[in-house]
């Protein structure tokens, strides 16, 4: 087996470069990296990976915490999180809150117990006061979710301005009773969505209505719910806005039950862009969101905080969203 004397050799690099590529130090250039990672590959070196974690005190893991893992968006965004991390050598676990505060407690005592490096929460289950105590044992990382006091780093969506553009949207069109469909309510990214929603309403002097409110709407079932709540109302909304394509695919099927025209009698917008807006008919207008961006903004903002101990701050990075047009507004 090649040992990293030789590996440095063959790479014209001395022993701390090849050891710094090794454990992903940032301070090497580019192209002494490429020029070392080339040789380990050619050599098929295999590192100790027992050895280095115990003289580098990393388990080398990241763990990600999300609601479900068969929601179209936590699996698109936990796809690429490991992708990424893989750049760094970092393997990603995954763990499912399934919304309760004991299981996101359990995800975060891993930093307590050394099992983790660090932690990338996806949505915040708790109250942050019973979280930051945590930081102590190691970083945590927001992504997609949002927190006003969070003494971290956090990467998320532009959620005021998604819920603002996509209403304002409906009534370009001409809508004036709009109903608005959340997966959770307590959840502080849905709550700047929710707000945008209201703003874009009382901008244009409309009312809103209490009963045109859906939460816990996450799954194409709970589209035809809501498509039969909507169908049963005496004073019905003529557009809605859903919190994602699933449900939006969910009302549209469901809609076609009760012989409505879309978008003539009901609009609907979708949120997230999943493959699944292409196949209904009519396909769904939908609000995309830069998920990509998102998973790589995070892994490296978690991956400087584990190189970088010393730093520890509070960083809101902030991505907007666009509306991708099709058929159904």
């Amino acid at each position: 087996m090649p040992t990293i004397d030789e590996i440095a050799k063959l790479s014209n690099v001395s022993k701390t470069t090849v050891s710094r590529v090794l454990n992903n130090h940032p301070y090497v250039s580019e192209e002494k990296r490429q020029r070392v990672l080339e040789v380990i590959k050619k050599m098929d070196y295999i590192p100790n990976t027992s050895a280095r974690k115990l003289r580098s005190n990393k388990t080398m893991f990241i763990a990600v915490s999300i609601p479900h893992v068969d929601h179209p968006f936590f699996a698109r965004l936990m796809k690429n999180m490991s992708a990424e991390a893989l750049q760094y050598q970092y393997k990603v676990i995954v763990f499912q809150t399934f919304y309760q505060k004991q299981n996101e407690l359990k995800v975060v005592d891993l930093l307590k117990r050394k099992e983790v490096d660090g932690i990338i929460l996806c949505s915040l289950e708790n109250d942050w006061e019973d979280i930051k105590g945590y930081l102590k044992y190691g970083p945590i990382v927001m992504a997609n979710e949002v927190h006003a006091e969070a003494e971290v780093p956090v990467i998320c969506y532009d959620e005021f301005e998604a819920g603002y553009k996509g209403t304002e949207l409906f009534i370009k069109k001409g809508h004036h009773s709009i109903a608005f469909c959340c997966d959770n309510l307590y959840s502080k990214a849905q709550m700047m969505r929710k707000k945008g929603f209201m703003r874009a309403l009382s901008d244009a002097g409309l009312r809103f209505h209490d009963q045109w409110i859906f939460s816990h709407a996450f799954t194409i079932q709970d589209g035809f719910r809501i498509m039969d709540q909507i169908h049963s109302m005496t004073e019905k909304p003529t557009a809605i806005f859903t919190g994602n394509d699933q449900v939006a695919a969910g009302i549209i099927k469901r809609a076609s039950h009760y012989q409505y025209k879309i978008p003539q009698q009901l609009a609907v917008l979708g949120y997230d862009n999943q493959s699944i807006c292409e196949v209904t008919n009519p396909e769904i207008t939908t609000i995309d969101i830069p998920v990509e961006d998102l998973a790589k903004k995070a892994i490296e903002a978690i991956i400087h905080l584990l190189n970088n101990k010393s730093v520890l701050k509070r960083e809101v990075v902030t991505m907007s969203s666009s509306i991708i047009t099709r058929q159904s507004v």
